[in-house]
């Protein structure tokens, strides 16, 4: 069973450099810091919530994940789903029959046992399956409120994330320029974005693809103190201003300053 999105990966130059932003900036806790040397990466966890952000760095050139550095640059890399049995997971999605797998076993990663399933498969997304060690980190707090896929057919996108992974499209919101489909896993919403016709986002959908969003949407309660602590140490973000969600208020900082994926600090009325 899946039951939370573990973490969201990005693919930078140097994790010493990204550390400085995610954990002494924004103030995140590092679980994890190993070098993989079959992958060829140095992996760090850093966690907030129920949920972490994956920070790599190629140290062996040719591997994949260098290769990917090298054509993308700093970006999102996947989204990591916990589970409880990656080897009943991955029974259950081999008996599909056309599911892509990279990974026919599980093997050992940063997060435990990991799996990973081919963007072509998941509408452009590199999906990563993980069943943790029991002395792994683990929080019910909720911590990210959502991710997003930007994907040429909503409809198509929901009725494979549910058949793929067994998370079900929750709710469907229309903008002038999207048609969004949010699926749950745990307290994170998964966005699903399918851009309208002449729209910024369809000129990029046609660009690049169907692909993972580099940006992650962090739930911070008091977001007007935390909008005060960043400039202190010397981000540039904009005051929080009502967002598309209902009853929430959103800033953002930059990719430029967070190492090519986008942190949205958001709020929402609990009253």
């Amino acid at each position: 069973m899946i039951d939370r999105l573990h973490h969201v990966a990005i693919v930078t130059g140097s994790a010493d450099e990204a550390l400085k932003f995610y954990r002494d900036t924004l103030g995140l806790e590092v679980t994890e810091d190993r070098v993989m040397e079959a992958q060829g990466v140095r992996g760090v966890l850093l966690a907030y919530g129920e949920s972490e952000i994956e920070i790599l760095e190629p140290v062996t050139p040719g591997t994949g994940v260098d290769r990917f550095f090298q054509s993308r640059g700093s970006t999102m890399h996947h989204f990591c789903f916990s589970t409880d049995d990656i080897r009943a997971e991955l029974a259950r999605i081999k008996a599909l029959g056309d599911v892509e797998l990279i990974d026919q076993e599980p093997r050992e990663g940063l997060a435990g046992e990991i799996a990973f399933i081919h963007p072509r498969s998941m509408h452009g997304v590199l999906i990563e399956l993980a069943q943790t060690r029991p002395d792994a980190h683990h929080s019910d707090e909720k911590g990210f409120d959502h991710v997003v896929a930007r994907v040429s057919d909503l409809a198509a996108a929901a009725k494979d994330w549910e058949r793929v992974l067994g998370l079900k499209l929750v709710n469907t919101i229309e903008t002038p320029t999207s048609k969004i489909g949010q699926v749950q896993c745990g307290q994170v919403m998964i966005e699903l974005i399918e851009p309208v016709a002449g729209s910024p986002g369809a000129e990029q959908l046609a660009t690049d693809g169907e692909r993972a969003m580099s940006m992650v949407a962090i739930d911070f309660p008091q977001i007007n103190e935390k909008v005060t602590d960043l400039r202190g140490k010397g981000i540039t973000l904009d005051d929080a201003t009502p967002g598309v969600l209902p009853n929430s208020v959103r800033t953002s900082i930059s990719a430029e300053q967070a190492f090519g994926m986008s942190v949205q600090l958001i709020a929402f009325s609990r009253s």
